[in-house]
Protein backbone atom coordinates (compact mmCIF):
# COMPACT_ATOMS: atom_id res chain seq x y z
CA UNK A 1 0.00 0.00 0.00
CA UNK A 2 1.72 3.43 -1.05
CA UNK A 3 -0.28 5.93 1.39
CA UNK A 4 0.52 10.07 1.49
CA UNK A 5 1.32 11.56 4.95
CA UNK A 6 -0.07 14.94 3.79
CA UNK A 7 -2.00 16.17 1.03
CA UNK A 8 -0.61 16.40 -2.18
CA UNK A 9 -2.19 18.21 -5.79
CA UNK A 10 -3.13 15.19 -7.94
CA UNK A 11 -1.21 15.82 -11.03
CA UNK A 12 2.19 15.11 -9.12
CA UNK A 13 0.09 12.20 -7.53
CA UNK A 14 -1.11 10.80 -10.66
CA UNK A 15 2.20 10.53 -12.45
CA UNK A 16 4.13 9.31 -9.63
CA UNK A 17 1.27 6.48 -9.65
CA UNK A 18 1.19 6.11 -13.28
CA UNK A 19 5.19 5.52 -13.54
CA UNK A 20 5.18 3.67 -10.32
CA UNK A 21 2.82 0.78 -11.94
CA UNK A 22 4.36 1.03 -15.32
CA UNK A 23 7.63 -0.13 -13.59
CA UNK A 24 5.22 -2.92 -11.19
CA UNK A 25 3.83 -4.38 -14.20
CA UNK A 26 6.95 -4.35 -16.35
CA UNK A 27 8.17 -7.00 -13.99
CA UNK A 28 9.86 -5.16 -11.47
CA UNK A 29 9.71 -6.01 -7.41
CA UNK A 30 6.91 -3.21 -5.76
CA UNK A 31 9.57 -1.43 -3.74
CA UNK A 32 11.94 -1.50 -6.83
CA UNK A 33 9.60 0.04 -8.67
CA UNK A 34 8.38 2.52 -6.30
CA UNK A 35 11.58 3.87 -5.87
CA UNK A 36 12.24 4.03 -9.10
CA UNK A 37 8.76 5.89 -10.06
CA UNK A 38 9.84 8.06 -7.64
CA UNK A 39 13.59 9.04 -8.36
CA UNK A 40 12.71 9.74 -12.15
CA UNK A 41 9.84 12.42 -10.81
CA UNK A 42 12.79 14.39 -8.43
CA UNK A 43 13.99 15.76 -11.65
CA UNK A 44 10.78 17.73 -12.31
CA UNK A 45 9.16 17.95 -8.86
CA UNK A 46 10.22 19.33 -5.66
CA UNK A 47 10.79 16.39 -2.67
CA UNK A 48 7.92 17.72 -1.09
CA UNK A 49 5.51 16.66 -3.18
CA UNK A 50 7.54 12.83 -3.36
CA UNK A 51 8.41 12.32 -0.33
CA UNK A 52 4.83 12.84 1.27
CA UNK A 53 4.94 8.96 -0.14
CA UNK A 54 5.41 5.96 1.65
CA UNK A 55 5.06 2.60 0.71
CA UNK A 56 4.16 0.30 3.48
CA UNK A 57 4.17 -3.35 3.15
Amino acid sequence: MIVSLWQVPDKETAELMTAFYDNWLKGQPVEQAFAKAQVGLRKKYPAFYLTAFVLVE
